[in-house]
Order: C-alpha cells, then structure tokens, then sequence
C-alpha cells in the first residue's frame, strides 16, 4: 500500500491537477499531389508530381518520367530555351539566371523573353512570354531537348519513348497575345532541338505580350509510379507525433526519402506528407530520430549517388525541414553503407552513427560516430577507437543506437561482428559514447563484447532504452530452427556499461512463441517502462509474419508481459518499431514492408498497446441502492506512466471519495450496503472527482487500489447513528496498474 498511496496521495494538488497537453499540432496540410522542394544547395529546386519529376536549376529543367520503380533507370528530357528570335533579330536570352517560385510557378526573366513553369499534379507546363516585338516577322523559339528516349515527331506534338516502359508527351502550343487572341502551332522535333515558331500575320496584329505554351505528360506501361520499402519510425515525446521514414524507390537508380508525419490521436491521423529528399539521387538505407529539447525529427540516410551520408532536421509540429548537409564526404558509393540515430531526450543534440562498408563482398570495416546539435551544426567527426580490437575490422552487419536521457547521458552502440573473414566466429559488440560539454569531443568507453564467441551467424543487432536501463537483441542463426532471438540487459556497473548476466535465449522464454519456427531481424524498442521487441516469423508456409514480445527488465532478470503477439496477416520484410514517450506512454508502433506478388513495397503498421494484459478496472456492488446510492466511474486507463479519473455522480450535498487497498467490511446498521475500502489505510477527499497520475514505476504492476464514494447528509442509506451524520454509499470502483 505505501508504494502506491505515495504516487495517489502524496499531494493532493497534484491528484486535481490535469495532464500535461502537448502544444497543439499544426493542421494538416492539404494534398495537392505535388510536392516542391526547399531549393538545395546548388539552388535546384525539384517538383515531384504524381508521374514526373522536374527539376530547375540555372542550367535549364529536367523532367523526369516515373515509368514505374521496375524501369532499370532514369530517363530525363533537359530542356534549356537556346535560340530566340523575331524575324532576323535574335532576343537576348542570358543563360544562369535563378528561378523564382510563386505558389506552384517558377519564373525566370532572360531579357526579353520570360521562362515560366506550372505544375499540377499531372503534368508540367512551360510557358514562355515575349514582351514585345523588336522586328516584324515570325516568331521563332529553339529548344536543346537531350534525351535518352526516341524522339518521334508524329504530331501532334513530339514524343520522347522509352521502349516497354512509356513515353512523354509534348503538346503542339498554344500562342495567347494580351487581347485574348489565340493559335495552336505546332511543335517539331530536329537536331537534338524542339522549334515553336509563331507566324508572321499573328504577330503583326498580336497585343504583346505573347505567350507560348506547350505541355508535358507522362504515359506509362506500369502504373505503379513507386514502391515504398525500408521503413523506420520515431515519436517526437514532447508533441507525440509519429514520423514514418521509407525509401521511394522510383527506378532502379533513382530513390527518394518519403516523410509520413502522424498525429498522437488514437488511433493517429496522417497530417501530411513530405520528402526529405527528392531529386534524382540515389538516396537510401535511411533512419530517423528525434531531438526532443526542439521538438525535431532527425532524418539521415546514404546517398549511394554523391558518396555520402546525409540528413536533416524538421520540425515535429509543423512541415518545416532544415536543409540538407552533407557529412562524411568520400564515404564511397556502396549500397550497403548505413547511418543510424541517437536520439535525445533532454540535449539539444543527436549522435549520428554510420556503418561504412569496404565495397564488394567485404565486410563493414569503419563505424563514425558525428555529433550535432539540432540546428545541423557539426561539432565533430570521430572514428570510433579500435583499441586492440582487430576484429572491429570485419563488422559483420550493420547495428543500433540507443536514446539518451539527458545532457550527461551516453548512447550506446551496438553491432554484429565476425573474428574473421574466413571461417569466421561471431560475436555482438557495443560501445557508449558520450561528450565533454556542449562541442565535444566525443569520449567512447571501451567496446565490450556482450555474446560468446560462437560458430553461429549473428546477425541484425539491436539496441533500446536509455539511462542505466537498455535491452540488446539479436538474430542467431542455427539449424535446429533456422533462427532465434537472443538478448541480454545492459545496465551501468561501476559507471561504465556492461551486460547484466549472461545472455538469453528469448526465443524460448517469450510466452507462447513457437520454438520450432525461425524469428528473424529483431528491433527493440523502449517506452520508459518496458521493453518491446519485434520480429519476423517464418510460418513454416514460405511466409514471414511480423510478431511481438513485451517484456520488463530489473537488472537481468526478464519478466513478459505478452509473448507471439501477431502485427500483421500479411508476408512482410524489413522491419522496425518505434515508441511513444508522450501522454500515452507504452504506444509502439511496429513499421514493416508488405512483400508478395500483389503487395511489393506496401509499408504497413501496426499500433501496439505494451500494457500488462488484463483488466483493469471491476465494479463490486457494495452500495445502498438506488435512488440514494451515488454513482461511481473512471475515465483513462490506470496504467504506468498514465492519469485516470475517478469521479462520483448523484451526490446532492456531500462529496467523500474514500480511497485505499480494496477490503470489505459490512457497516452495522447499514443494511446490504458495505465498505469496500481497507479501513487500516483509508484515506478520504472532499471532492466529488480524483485525478491520479500513475507514475512509471514496473514495481507498481498488478497493484490494487479501491475507490468508493459517499454522499454526505443523504437519507436512505445509511443511518446516522453509525457517523453521526446520514449517509449512503457507492459501488467499490477497483483499479489494476497496468
């Protein structure tokens, strides 16, 4: 009883005080099915539609077909306006003026004729505008049209093909003068150019400006403009939105970072979608994090085209996104590069983590660790310190980070790694990093093993939790049942951190799992309370099912929640959770790939409530009876980490809320009615409603408190000669934290 009245009674303020709100969240932007990016660094800006991309930069527009994430590669049209004239005198059109956007137009003035842009979301169209006559004649515009499609000038309009995939499509124009007058002409294609030209008669007598406009569509042979894979998921604590990250892979070479921001609602409503990059690069094998001092999401991923890695930060409330840097240039292009984030909780910075490859079939032969504050501010790169550990040199996969918890906090890595490259051992590796102040430098613990080295491939490391309090899971390969979870408590000892007891076999603890079939790629996350891991289950059919465990820890001793608990009825791949540390804590979100004949590149997710199972609220008729008995009901969930509220209805004059361990103690006189409080620690309120706020306590799992109202100065229940006073009496409302 002292554990839990200490949180319920302590302070009465705190019991009336209401939850804490999170700031209101921005409302979601509507969808237009376009999406323009900030400009990036060389100034480009880039338009994704819902079959096309355009890209404009000094040079001229890129506009780039989506023929489906099958096409083996991109196949943009440049255009870039080259010749100008009226009659025999040529307009000057200089070349590197920058694009200026207006809503979804971009303009740019080159002397005397103006390039504009218009995109809608099913096409682009470009617009040219000539101020005034300098000659009498025709007027003539050259467009340089490079491509690697076929040009086939067919009319109407041009058609630029790709073979099997599709082509695009550029309209004949339509010339307008001011006065409303208006030609088609058409467009031809010659010499690697695209010519417009507007006759004679229709200028002389044209109101000027002209303006002249063309159209470009896509048509595709696969309507399937993307696949979305690779998904990871995070929840900013202090708004408690959710952010989906994905890869958009578009074509063979060319992917992009897709942004899915989620209310804290449940369940969640999609706000809106953004890209974090979407050019032309090959962008991928991406993570996100949160920096929750700014209320910011943290987005990283390779980008295999320029050879680095990359991120940038966003607002969690809003569409707002810094820019785009660049770090670790030189980090080569191999595809199995990946970067991974540690989050915090307290600091104004993050931990950017990046598992560089050697190229080939090789192993992983580099983690940097950078440090940055927010803002993308780079405080320091640092190879992570090998000390006499060789074998640091053949990383067998890439890892995880954890979360910290404070300013003075370390992050903790953690990663598969082999004894060799030939006939090799395995064991999982971790090192805690942390900083000397607000730039640095990065000060790593020793790296400390955490398995035993074994013959069998361990694979796809996992780390979550923060403070003194983390959980390390890993995929084992054997051949009894092709794959088991271990994982092991890691905790502080002697201020340094280090495994807490041996490793464990979670596959044969976790309740109700299926010992004979694989789980593979574990995840963990961390709510403050209890730890979920997630996995992939090989049914045993050729299909893998996403599942989940939820599980405490208390040094290295596991106790479960739930065990095997199904995510999903569909084959999935990749798979990753996040955790909600915000008004709801113990809400996970599990993110995976749908994968099959009809569902490549479906992300799914799934919500996942980690409480104790049960119930956890029961009503025992204890009262006086209607009419004079009060009514007695909660709201919330009594749950760690949570508020609920217990409040009394029909009471005319006197309020009591009886408070303390349930018990049952029959009231002489009263009739049917009984008490159903413990009366050695009852307390009593004068209010006719409680509010408690449950800390986020595991030992107060299970724990029991009884409520109980009475009406004061009521006839009809009790007689006054048991308090001196009339009385009657509620029901007895019983909680169960869980």
């Amino acid at each position: 009883m002292s554990q839990i009245l200490a949180f319920a009674l302590t302070c009465g303020a705190a019991l009336l005080a209401q939850s804490p709100q999170a700031p209101p969240v921005a409302p979601p932007a509507p969808f237009t099915g376009v999406f323009v990016s900030d400009p990036g660094a060389d100034g480009a800006v880039w338009v994704r539609g819902e079959r096309y991309k355009l890209g404009l930069s000094a040079g001229g527009a890129s506009y780039q077909p989506l023929f489906g994430p099958k096409a083996p590669r991109d196949f943009p049209l440049r255009l870039q306006l080259v010749h100008a004239a009226i009659g025999d005198v040529e307009l000057p059109s200089p070349d590197g003026v920058p694009w200026q956007r207006h809503e979804l137009g971009f303009t740019r003035g080159r002397g005397a004729v103006t390039e504009r842009w218009h995109v809608t979301a099913a096409g682009a169209q470009f617009t040219f505008e000539v101020a005034e006559p300098v000659a009498n004649g025709c007027l003539l515009l050259r467009l340089a049209a490079t491509s690697d499609m076929v040009v086939v000038d067919d009319g109407p309009g041009v058609r630029f093909v790709a073979p099997g995939l599709g082509d695009v499509r550029c309209s004949d124009a339509t010339v307008f003068d001011a006065a409303g007058a208006r030609l088609d002409v058409p467009v031809e294609a010659g010499d690697g150019q695209l010519v417009i030209a507007v006759p004679a008669w229709f200028t002389a007598t044209a109101q000027w400006p002209l303006l002249v406009d063309p159209v470009l569509t896509t048509v595709a042979v696969d309507t399937t403009s993307s696949e979305r894979q690779d998904a990871r998921v995070a929840c900013e604590p202090t708004t408690g939105n959710w952010l989906v990250v994905a890869e958009e892979h578009l074509s063979a070479t060319d992917v992009d970072i897709v942004c899915t921001r989620y209310s804290s609602a449940s369940p969640p409503v999609l706000l809106e979608t953004v890209y974090a990059d979407n050019t032309a690069d090959f962008t991928h094998n991406l993570d996100v994090g949160f920096v929750a001092a700014t209320q910011r999401f943290v987005i990283g991923w390779h980008n295999a085209t320029s050879g680095q890695f990359q991120f940038r930060n966003r607002q969690a409330a809003s569409t707002t996104q810094g820019a785009t840097i660049g770090t670790s240039g030189g980090i080569g292009n191999d595809l199995e590069n990946r970067v991974r984030i540690g989050s915090s909780f307290a600091s104004d910075r993050f931990l950017l983590v990046l598992f560089r490859h050697q190229g080939g079939s090789a192993p992983f032969t580099t983690i940097i660790a950078t440090f940055h504050a927010s803002s993308g501010t780079l405080f320091q790169v640092m190879p992570l310190p090998v000390g006499t550990f060789a074998s640091m040199q053949n990383i067998a996969s890439p890892g995880e980070v954890s979360a910290i918890a404070s300013a003075s906090d370390k992050w903790v890595v953690a990663w598969p790694e082999m004894t060799a490259t030939f006939l090799p051992n395995y064991l999982i590796r971790m090192l805690a990093i942390g900083a000397t102040g607000s730039t640095g430098p990065l000060v790593a613990e020793p790296v400390v093993t955490l398995s035993p080295v074994s013959s069998a491939v361990v694979k796809g490391a996992s780390i979550a939790g923060r403070g003194g309090n983390l959980l390390v899971a890993w995929e084992r390969v054997n051949a009894a049942t092709g794959s088991d979870i271990m994982g092991v408590p890691v905790g502080l000892v002697g201020g340094v951190f280090a495994p807490l007891g041996s490793v464990q076999n979670l596959t044969t603890q976790e309740p109700n799992a299926l010992a004979a079939r694989a789980q593979r790629e574990p995840d963990v996350s961390y709510d403050g309370i209890r730890f979920l891991y997630g996995y992939l289950e090989d049914d045993g059919a050729g299909t893998t099912l996403p599942h989940a465990a939820t599980v405490v820890t208390s040094g290295a001793t596991l106790t479960w929640h739930e065990g095997h608990l199904p995510l999903g009825t569909a084959h999935a791949s990749t798979f990753d959770l996040g955790f909600g540390a915000n008004s709801t804590p113990g809400v996970h979100w599990a993110v995976f790939q749908q994968v099959g004949p009809s569902a490549t590149g479906d992300v799914q997710a799934a919500l996942v409530d980690a409480r104790a199972p049960g119930a956890t609220s029961a009503i025992t008729q204890t009262g006086c009876g209607v009419p004079s008995e009060p009514g007695i009901a909660i709201t919330g969930t009594p749950a760690l980490g949570r508020t609920f509220s217990v409040a009394l209805s029909n009471v005319p004059v006197f309020p009591i809320l009886l408070v303390g361990p349930p018990g049952a103690s029959p009231l002489p006189g009263c009739g049917a009615c009984s008490l159903g409080v413990d009366t050695t620690a009852l307390q009593l309120f004068t209010v006719s409603a409680l509010a408690v706020n449950v800390p986020a306590n595991p030992s107060l799992l299970q724990f029991q408190l009884a409520f109980q109202g009475m009406s004061g100065l009521q006839s009809g229940g009790c007689p006054a000669a048991f308090l001196g006073f009339a009385f009657a009496l509620s029901d007895t409302l019983t909680i169960t934290v869980r």
